[in-house]
C-alpha cells in the first residue's frame, strides 16, 4: 500500500464519503488511488476555491472532516479562502495539495524555486489551520494523518493542511 492509498483508506474508516478536488500533476497519485473507490464520491470543482469552500460547506452539513484536494503551487495558494473561513468559523477541514518530490524542495537555499511551481504552502497556511505539514518521509505519514485529523476535529474544530510530496504519495508503506 502507498501513502495515498493509506489516505483514501483512512477517510474511508473515519466514514467520510465526499471529497473535492481539481485536477493536477502533483496530485494525480494521490487522485489515482480514489479512482475505483465505491466508498468515497469524487467532486470535481471549477477550481480549487470551490474545492475548499465545498469541503467546508460538507463539513458544516454532514458533522464530518470535509476533505478537498489540489495540485501544487498556485492551485494549492488558491484554496487557503476555504481554510481560512474553516479556521474562523471553527470547521473541521482537511486541505490536501501536491507537491514536488521531496528532493526537489528547495528548502532553505535562498532561491525562489527549485521544482517546477515548488511553492511553501505551509508556511502560508500556518496561520490559519490548526496543523499545516509537508511530511518528509513516508513511515511518518500515518502518524502525521492522525494527528491531522484529530487536531481538525478535536476542541475547537478548525482547518489542517496537508502537502502532500509526490515522491510521498507513492512510496509504499506498511499497513497498520
Amino acid at each position: 500500500m502507498n501513502c495515498s492509498e493509506y489516505l483514501v483508506d483512512f477517510l474511508v474508516k473515519k466514514e467520510i464519503t465526499d471529497v473535492f478536488g481539481y485536477a493536477g500533476g502533483y496530485i494525480a497519485p494521490f487522485m489515482d488511488a480514489l479512482h475505483g473507490r465505491k466508498e468515497i464520491n469524487v467532486h470535481v470543482c471549477y477550481n480549487e476555491q470551490g474545492c475548499s469552500f465545498a469541503a467546508n460547506g460538507y463539513a458544516r452539513t454532514s458533522g464530518k472532516l470535509g476533505v478537498y484536494f489540489t495540485t501544487s503551487g498556485p492551485g494549492a495558494v488558491n484554496a487557503l479562502g476555504g481554510l481560512a473561513d474553516a479556521w474562523f468559523d471553527g470547521i473541521p477541514v482537511m486541505g490536501i495539495c501536491g507537491n514536488v518530490p521531496t528532493n526537489e524542495i528547495k528548502g532553505f537555499s535562498g532561491i525562489r524555486q527549485n521544482g517546477f511551481q515548488e511553492m511553501d504552502i505551509v508556511s502560508m497556511a500556518r496561520h490559519i489551520t490548526k496543523y499545516s505539514v509537508t511530511p518528509g518521509d513516508a513511515e511518518e505519514f500515518p502518524e502525521i494523518i492522525s494527528r491531522a485529523y484529530n487536531m481538525a476535529m478535536l476542541g475547537r474544530k478548525g482547518g489542517v493542511l496537508i502537502d502532500f510530496p509526490y515522491n510521498i504519495q507513492k512510496t509504499r508503506i506498511a499497513c497498520r
